[in-house]
């Protein structure tokens, strides 16, 4: 092949790349032009009040898991849920409005994506597709609502390169995909959503520290405790005792009062710091105290579960029923106001989180949590963890209850007068009549002034009739001055 040849083979080529670029440029041909017009427009014009969002909902796909992770957040019944969650209370609120605020105005950029083609390599799959082989392209669909009223409701994919805070994102139903500026102030993390504290202990109002050791016989159904002692004391500034009781005749064998403090402090400590890292519902058939409810039985499969999370039935040495105990013993702390905790500590297991905050991600499955690890998987269970993302938690179950005794010596009933003996009532019944006498002898302050203001008026009728008389005296001298005859006429 000459040069000429080669050149108009090159110019060929080049014209054949153009014409393809140019292609793959234009609308797809189920497409209208005047689709590409909404650039700049907002997605939701119409989502102008973050404050009237009362439900959120992030749906998010797991690549290690190849799961779906749900997180919602829901106003109902009166209170602030999560539904992803089996419903637990959360002050979501205030958070819900920051996340509303930041989707509030959100405009489509510039067009990234003009067809389904596209969707895979801007990530913008939607996570709850049915095609097994794309969910591994997705992006995260995030839903605002209002009751039932769909606000906002966006499909985000990657950042785009170079842009920090710029996304490829999609509207759900539509093909194409824009770019978008977002400042979403948003977590799907539980513990970020509630109240983690789990206690909420005042470790100054601590009062007493009930500790139980003890093993449950599976086959008996019983329970065998081994250790069984108490430390208390009666204020805050009051040392810690310990009494360590007979397991059968719960009678106190022993007295210390000389403790190790650094030991006893941490043990106090552990128990402020206790944390919610997740949660799983109280089965239907255990009442708030943790017995069985009524005649109802547990079933097979319900032991099981509960049994895999290191929590047994059987009898209780105190009330003779059924009710629930643990691998690892009890705790329970009481605080001066009377409340007490009481802490049942189950099986360890081994998670990443999200298998840790709700459990198994696909619903009516049983969770597939590892129980207790064994001693060939403790020594590099820290390492695995930290490959895989996953760490290790115990299963809890918590209960309340009020002990009246915390509360110190009840209040004594005042005790009444004593009664009086007949002689005594005589001498009562006498004194109100001579104190009677006594005002009878009084006259009556009304009176009593009316008698002195007639006593006032004859003293002001003498006085008026004194100076009568002086008067007249006076002139009858006068006259007698003027009648007296002259000496010198005479």
């Amino acid at each position: 092949m000459n040069n000429m040849t080669r050149t108009l083979a090159y110019v060929v080529v080049a014209v054949v790349m153009a014409a393809l670029a140019m292609w793959k440029g234009l609308p797809a041909p189920e497409m209208n032009a005047s689709d590409f017009s909404d650039t700049g427009k907002e997605y939701y014009p119409d989502f102008d009040n973050p404050n009237e969002a009362t439900g959120i909902r992030v749906v998010t796909f797991d690549e290690k898991t190849s799961e779906i992770k749900p997180f919602e957040v829901q106003f109902k019944n009166g209170l602030w849920r999560i539904p992803s969650h089996y419903d637990y209370p959360v002050d979501g609120e205030e958070q819900l409005a920051k996340t509303a605020a930041s989707l509030v105005g959100v405009k489509r950029g510039a067009v990234a994506g003009e067809s389904e083609l596209d969707f895979k390599r801007l990530g913008v799959v939607d996570p709850l597709t049915e095609d097994e082989t794309l969910k591994e392209f997705s992006g995260d669909r995030l839903t605002l609502t209002k009751g039932e009223t769909v606000l906002v409701d966006l499909i985000i994919g990657k950042e785009v390169p170079g842009h920090s805070g710029f996304y490829y994102v999609r509207k759900p139903g539509e093909k194409l995909t824009y770019v978008a500026e977002l400042n979403i102030d948003l977590s799907t993390k539980f513990s970020d959503w509630i109240e983690p504290d789990l206690l909420k202990l005042d470790q100054n109002k601590l009062r007493k520290i009930d500790v139980r050791d003890y093993s449950v016989d599976e086959k008996r159904g019983a329970i065998l405790i081994s250790d069984y002692f108490e430390l208390k004391r009666n204020s805050q500034s009051d040392p810690w005792v310990m009494e360590v009781y007979d397991p059968q005749t719960k009678k106190v064998t022993e007295t210390i009062t000389t403790l190790k403090t650094s030991e006893l402090n941490e043990m106090i400590n552990s128990l402020g710091d206790l944390k919610i890292a997740g949660v799983r519902p109280k089965p239907s058939f255990l009442s708030s105290d943790l017995k069985l409810s009524g005649e109802v039985k547990p079933s097979r499969e319900a032991s099981l579960f509960l049994q895999q999370r290191g929590f047994f039935f059987a009898q209780s040495p105190d009330r003779g029923s059924l009710e629930i105990f643990s691998n690892q013993g009890d705790l329970t702390a009481t605080t001066e106001e009377g409340v007490a905790y009481i802490l049942r500590f189950g099986a360890v297991f081994t998670g990443n989180e999200f298998d840790i905050d709700v459990g198994s991600a696909k619903p009516n499955k049983e969770d597939k949590e590892k129980t207790e690890p064994k001693e060939d998987q403790k020594e590099n269970s820290d390492n695995t963890n930290d490959s895989e993302g996953k760490k290790e938690s115990r299963y809890l179950f918590v209960s309340v209850q009020f002990d009246p005794d915390a509360l110190g010596e009840p209040p004594v009933k005042p005790t009444p007068p004593a009664s009086k003996t007949p002689e005594a009532k005589a001498t009562q019944a006498k004194a109100p009549e001579a104190g009677k006498k006594t005002e009878a002898g009084k006259k009556p302050a009304a009176k009593e002034k009316a008698e002195e203001k007639a006593e006032a008026k004859p003293d002001a009728k003498k006085e008026e009739k004194q100076k009568q008389e002086n008067a007249s005296d006076k002139k009858e001298d006068e006259k007698q001055q003027t009648e007296k005859p002259d000496p010198q006429k005479e």
